[in-house]
């Protein structure tokens, strides 16, 4: 089988003459892919290194370009065969091997098509694959999306016939496709953490008690520091609410660089600050970690940053004890769901007031960028509601009184 390794690049720039290390970037993780016979695959190699994408994309591209060279050793075909006839051409085979293998709800098959034509297309470009081979036919497709006020738009895009359709599931969803976790699933969660004791549970009780109390995407939890907490102001209008600055200047980083306050209500804020000084979990990794990275809120076994990497591992362990402790309701259990669940409950209480103040509160909260993310959780909600008074109206009719 193939198979795929990652390594540090640090950017470098040409200064009088010499190359010198460009402090003002951050190094980035690229990853080379390796065929069964050790020999890498140049092309992919330089497609990777070249693209210009967060990090968690790229890793995505790495992996679903690593298993279409694992489908092509399995089959025994070059990625360059595109023999006249179309079905012996290898993106059309790969296509097919994709939609056999789905179980019809996965989005995967059609992300990793999309990754791998887009490979293709950079290949051509760069001069790979001579433009005369014919790879796809072109198509048009209308996609539906919604604009920065909650508005629905329809887009017409051009797009291949390699495309694979994915229907999403027939469940409302809020951010990046997730759920919310009911408060009763919430709060099993984070007794389970508590009482199965082990140092991962330890940390990630802490990391999930930011986010489902305050929403915090994982990619701020993780770049917290112990002075951030402590440099907390409590809010004008609710003094038991505290506020820590979050986005560029201040060391958490935020999606899209959006710059504002994380909410801590007081109660969570002076648990996690009592976590930061005292607990013996954190205190040991401290004392194992670099100096730039001693004052972390959250650090690792061997005293290091979490990265994306190390949260998928501690989340993937933690599903495995649930599933075998009987709590087979977190089978597919992400982090992102503590965001979903803060944004949910939020929305619920602030309408009560006004759907006006929900859209307000939620997206300050939440840090949101566009109103258009903030609209989907009064949505959501609406349409749940709704959903409930139709059922039960429809049980009465349907049922009648013999399962009243």
């Amino acid at each position: 089988m193939a198979y795929i390794q990652s390594y540090k690049a640090q950017p470098y720039q040409f200064v009088s003459g010499k190359w010198r290390k460009d402090d003002a970037r951050k190094s980035k993780t690229n990853y080379l892919i390796f065929w069964s016979d050790c020999k890498p695959w140049i092309e992919a190699l330089i497609y990777l290194s070249e693209k210009r994408s967060k990090s968690s994309t790229l890793r995505s591209n790495a992996y679903d370009l690593k298993a279409y060279a694992d489908w092509l050793e399995d089959n025994n075909i070059t990625w360059l065969h595109f023999p006249i006839r179309q079905a012996e051409r290898c993106l059309e085979r790969f296509r097919g091997h994709l939609i056999r293998s789905s179980n019809g709800t996965s989005a995967v098959p059609s992300r990793r098509m999309n990754a791998v034509v887009n490979f293709y297309k950079w290949a051509q470009k760069r001069g790979y694959i001579d433009k005369q081979i014919k790879m796809w036919g072109e198509q048009e497709i209308s996609v539906t999306y919604f604009n920065k006020t909650g508005f629905q738009r329809t887009l017409t895009v051009s797009t291949t016939d390699l495309r694979i359709s994915h229907r999403k599931a027939n469940i409302s969803k809020l951010e990046d496709g997730l759920l919310p976790l009911s408060g009763e699933d919430r709060d099993t969660l984070l007794t389970y953490l508590n009482e199965h004791k082990s140092e991962s549970n330890t940390v990630l009780h802490a990391m999930f008690v930011i986010g489902f109390f305050t929403g915090s995407r994982i990619g701020s939890i993780r770049t917290m520091k112990i002075e951030n907490l402590k440099r907390a102001i409590p809010d004008k209008i609710d003094p038991n609410i505290m506020l820590v600055a979050a986005g560029p200047g201040t060391g958490v980083n935020t999606k899209y660089d959006v710059r504002g306050f994380i909410r801590f209500l007081k109660p969570v804020y002076d648990f996690i600050l009592d976590y930061a000084e005292t607990n013996i979990t954190r205190l040991k990794r401290q004392a194992k970690a670099h100096k730039d990275n001693k004052s972390l809120l959250f650090l690792t076994k061997d005293g290091q940053r979490y990265s994306e990497g190390s949260i998928n591992t501690a989340m993937s362990e933690l599903r495995r004890s649930l599933i075998r402790d009987g709590y087979t309701q977190f089978h597919d259990l992400k982090f992102h769901q503590s965001r979903a669940t803060c944004g949910t409950e939020l929305a619920r209480e602030f309408m009560k007031q006004s759907d006006n103040d929900a859209i307000n509160n939620v997206r300050d909260w939440l840090m949101h960028k566009n109103e258009a993310t903030t609209w989907k959780y009064v949505k959501f909600l609406q349409n749940s509601k709704t959903a409930r008074k139709a059922n039960k109206a429809f049980i009465r009719y349907f049922l009648g009184p013999n399962f009243s």
